[in-house]
């Protein structure tokens, strides 16, 4: 069922998630940096955690660039002891938690639910007091019968929160039960509905997605997936699907996506993953070119790929390998400065398939020009 396009928020946590990953520490130049990135990209949503050593620093030196004309709205965790501090510098978007399920409530916290609930409405006041803009923001509200979630959203409103966001903390929802939930809240309150999904099954960008298709304002979404366990929604696989499959407008500057994501890769060091479609590696290599090259002479490129790579500052790369084809190895030998017969293609080909083979690996310019000239190519 088609979607109708209507404006969607992208709400940045690499910063906020990531630092809930193991194997990732940001220092304060880090998240400058990353503020500056992503802003340049035109993500104008970030998250970031007052639990880390370093946080009054950060939001102390993100705030500078914001008063001097970044276009970023910083949104900080609610810190009874914390907060205030922010607030002085200049945040005004502020993320109160509400731990709701019955478990952790009644093993991690030691309260019932009605005490808790109390305790994190008076935080929304106490922040609402203090001048901020609330997210009510819900970890585990995917346990949650679906009316005890509603009273949860309405008393949250009645206490003052600006804006609701759903959070499916161990995955345990499918895309379809995301929808579902969204599109009721959506039905309960007209304040800001968020989603903030988890990876440990690999469909958090499905979910984030499938949040948009329930009526969500904003989706959680974090550079690489970047973030707790698993990681969160992809920011550049929502941005993408979001124009590709859904027509929205997001704002965000797609031929920048690839230098974002190296970023973030040099930041956190955790390498970009090959079969990442928008920003890995493998999403634009080939080793096969007479289809593609065919559609092109018909006019027909954009058939060719998922969406042209050229949306995401990116080409496509055609290898030289064990499955490659005839028109392929003639379109590298053209890069390449040479050219061949259709006999001396045919035997160029064959050994490149074998090479390919023998090293487990595609073979590299220099190696395609060697076989090239041993098998009569030659100079153009």
């Amino acid at each position: 069922m088609a979607v109708p396009p209507r404006p969607v928020a992208l709400h940045d946590i690499t910063v906020r998630d990531g630092e809930e990953c193991a194997d990732v520490a940001y220092t304060t130049q880090d998240k400058v940096r990353f503020a500056e990135a992503l802003a340049n990209v035109g993500v104008r949503r970030m998250e970031l955690f007052l639990t880390v050593p370093g946080w009054i620093e950060a939001v102390r030196e993100v705030m500078a660039r914001v008063r001097a004309g970044l276009p970023l709205d910083l949104y900080v965790t609610w810190d009874a002891a914390k907060t205030p501090r922010v607030i002085d510098l200049g945040v005004r978007h502020v993320m109160v938690w509400y731990r709701c399920s019955d478990v952790y409530q009644r093993h991690v916290l030691g309260l019932d639910r009605a005490a808790i609930l109390e305790e994190t409405l008076h935080e929304v006041r106490a922040a609402k007091t203090a001048g901020a803009h609330v997210n009510f923001f819900m970890p585990e509200s995917s346990r949650l019968q679906l009316d005890v979630l509603r009273h949860t959203v309405e008393v949250a409103e009645q206490a003052g929160a600006d804006a609701f966001t759903f959070v499916d903390s161990l995955s345990i929802c499918h895309p379809s039960a995301v929808r579902h939930v969204v599109s009721q809240m959506r039905s309960w309150t007209q304040k800001g509905i968020e989603a903030h999904c988890h990876n440990d099954f690999g469909l958090a960008t499905a979910c984030g997605l499938a949040a948009y298709e329930g009526g969500a304002d904003a989706i959680h979404c974090s550079v690489n997936g970047v973030g707790y366990r698993a990681g969160g929604s992809a920011l550049e696989e929502v941005a993408v699907s979001l124009e590709a499959l859904y027509g929205v407008r997001t704002g965000v500057q797609m031929r920048r996506l690839r230098w974002l994501s190296e970023t973030v890769a040099e930041i956190t060091g955790i390498p970009i993953a090959y079969f990442k479609g928008v920003t890995g590696t493998g999403g634009t290599r080939v080793e096969q070119w007479g289809a593609t090259s065919k559609l092109i002479a018909a006019g027909e490129r954009r058939a060719a790929f998922a969406f042209e790579p050229e949306l995401v500052g990116r080409l496509p790369e055609v290898l030289i390998g064990k499955w490659s084809d005839a028109v392929a190895v003639e379109k590298k030998l053209a890069e390449l400065g040479l050219a061949a017969s259709a006999e001396q293609l045919t035997l160029i080909l064959n050994r490149c398939r074998q090479a390919g083979l023998a090293r487990k690996r595609p073979i590299t310019d220099a190696e395609l020009v060697e076989l090239a000239l041993e098998n009569g190519a030659s100079n153009v």
